[in-house]
C-alpha cells in the first residue's frame, strides 16, 4: 500500500513541479484538480475498511491519550478533491484534529499540497476579516505590524500601507504570493525583525505544528506585542477541507496559549468572526 501511495504522490509530484511557475488556463486547472482526486480516492480506498492503526490517540496540542473506541468521530468529504475527511475530538482539551491521513504527510508533503491546491483552485477574499483582526490589536501608526499568512487573496496589505500603516506580510508559499511589495518569504528573513503586533485569518488552523510556530511568533513581538488570530475553526466550521487541521473548541484555545506562554487576553465573537487576542505573560521567557 505504501508503494502505491508513494508511486501516485510522485507522480503528481513530477506534475505539479512542470506547471510551477506558470498561469494554468481552465483545461490545466481541470488537469491537475483530477490528478489530486485520485491521488486522494485512491488512498482512500485503499485505506477504507482497514482498520486505523492507532488504538491511542494522542492529542497534538495537550498530549493528552485518548482512547480510539473512545474517541468522538467526525467525517465529512474534501470539497478540493481530497477525499473522505475523518477527525477527532481530545476528551481532555477538547481540540478536534485530523484528518490523520494529512496529519502523517511529511512536511515537504505537506507544502506539494499546498502548492497543487494553490494552481487548481481560487481562494475567496478575505480582505475583510483580515481587517478586523488587524483593528483588534488596537493598532496605532507609530507602531510595525506583521500580517502572518498574506498570501495572494487579499488586498489588506496594499490598504494598510496606502492608509500610512507600517505593516509587511510573511507568506511562505510562493503560488500564493501576489501582494506586491512589503512581502517577506523567508524565516530567515523573519528572524532579525521585531513587530509591535501580528495578525493572521484563516491560519491558526493550518498549522501543522502550532505551538511552535506560536512560538516563534511571540519571539518577534517587542515588548507590550500582541497577536490577533482570527479563523471560524474556533469551532467546528468549514470542515470540509483536508487543509483545516485543527479546531480550537473549548478548553484547546487557552491550552493552546498556555503551552506556547501566552496569555488569552479576549476572545471577540462576532459572528463567524472569531478572534483571539494573544500577548506573552510576563514571565514566560
Amino acid at each position: 500500500m505504501q508503494f502505491l501511495k508513494d508511486g501516485i504522490s510522485g507522480f503528481l509530484a513530477m506534475f505539479g513541479r512542470a506547471l510551477v511557475g506558470t498561469s494554468l488556463d481552465e483545461t490545466q486547472r481541470t488537469l491537475l484538480r483530477h490528478q489530486i482526486a485520485c491521488k486522494w480516492d485512491t488512498i482512500d480506498y485503499l485505506e477504507r475498511g482497514l482498520p486505523i492503526a492507532e488504538n491511542e490517540l494522542i492529542c497534538p496540542l495537550c498530549g493528552h491519550s485518548n482512547r480510539l473506541d473512545a474517541t468522538t468521530r467526525f467525517e465529512s468529504s474534501c470539497i478540493f478533491d481530497g477525499g473522505r475527511l475523518i477527525r477527532f475530538q481530545c476528551a481532555s482539551c477538547e481540540l478536534i484534529f485530523g484528518p490523520l491521513k494529512v496529519l502523517r504527510l511529511t512536511p515537504a508533503q505537506l507544502t506539494r499540497e499546498y502548492e497543487w491546491h494553490y494552481m487548481a483552485f481560487s481562494e475567496g477574499d478575505s480582505t475583510k476579516a483580515e481587517m478586523q483582526a488587524f483593528n483588534a490589536l488596537g493598532p496605532k501608526k507609530s507602531g510595525r505590524y506583521l500580517n502572518w499568512g498574506s498570501g495572494g487573496w487579499s488586498t489588506t496589505l496594499q490598504n494598510l500601507r496606502r492608509e500610512g500603516f507600517n505593516v509587511v506580510g510573511y507568506e511562505p508559499h510562493q503560488s500564493a504570493t501576489k501582494v506586491g511589495e512589503g512581502l517577506i518569504t523567508s524565516r530567515d528573513e523573519l528572524a532579525s525583525q521585531r513587530f509591535d503586533g501580528i495578525f493572521s485569518n484563516n491560519v491558526l488552523e493550518h498549522l501543522r505544528y502550532p505551538i511552535e510556530e506560536l512560538e516563534l511568533m511571540a519571539s518577534l513581538l517587542t515588548a507590550g506585542g500582541r497577536m490577533a488570530h482570527a479563523t471560524p475553526c474556533y469551532e467546528y466550521l468549514y470542515e470540509y477541507t483536508r487543509f483545516h487541521l485543527f479546531f480550537y473548541l473549548g478548553r484547546s484555545r487557552k491550552v493552546l496559549a498556555e503551552k506556547v506562554g501566552l496569555d488569552l487576553q479576549e476572545f471577540i465573537v462576532d459572528g463567524e468572526f472569531m478572534c483571539g487576542i494573544f500577548a506573552p505573560r510576563p514571565n514566560a521567557p
